[in-house]
């Protein structure tokens, strides 16, 4: 059998359907100690994972660019000390929490909490919260295998 030959065209439509497939990948970071995020780790998916836990602090609300930053947070390690989500700014935090098992858990319906809980011996592997931000507050919603598991704090 001869060797094919791929014309120049073909080729090319390869390469960009490969660099079309990396970049729809979501860059994940996994963590294992407190974190102060900024503007730049807008659309990461950030594993936590140690049992002790820790504080990941979100750029001020109001910070130059943030706004239409999101950042999404997954158990990897169920903790036995709280996993937090602080908000850079207080009292800009507003968001809802369901249960896998139906119901809502928590809900801040007002901007005004300042974090959000995975809590200490009850959230679960998988548990799970998005963040975004509008330039002027946080918008959070979560989901939880466990009743309680993440809760809203102003």
């Amino acid at each position: 059998m001869g060797t094919k030959r791929l014309g120049h065209a073909r080729v090319t439509k390869l390469i960009n359907d490969n660099i079309n497939q990396m970049s729809c990948r979501t860059q994940m970071e996994t963590l294992t100690a407190a974190k102060t995020l900024t503007v730049g780790d807008s659309g990461k998916i950030f594993m936590l994972n140690l049992a002790g836990g820790f504080t990941v602090t979100l750029p001020s609300a109001t910070a130059t660019n943030v706004a239409g930053c999101r950042w999404t947070f997954v158990v990897k390690i169920a903790p036995t000390t709280a996993y937090i989500i602080a908000g850079g700014t207080a009292d800009k935090m507003s968001g809802i929490v369901v249960c896998s098992a139906g119901g809502n858990e928590d809900e801040e319906s007002a901007i005004t909490g300042d974090q959000v809980n995975f809590v200490a011996n009850t959230s679960l592997i998988g548990d799970k919260v998005e963040v975004i931000c509008d330039g002027a507050g946080f918008y959070t919603w979560g989901i939880t295998s466990a009743a309680g598991g993440i809760t809203i704090t102003g």
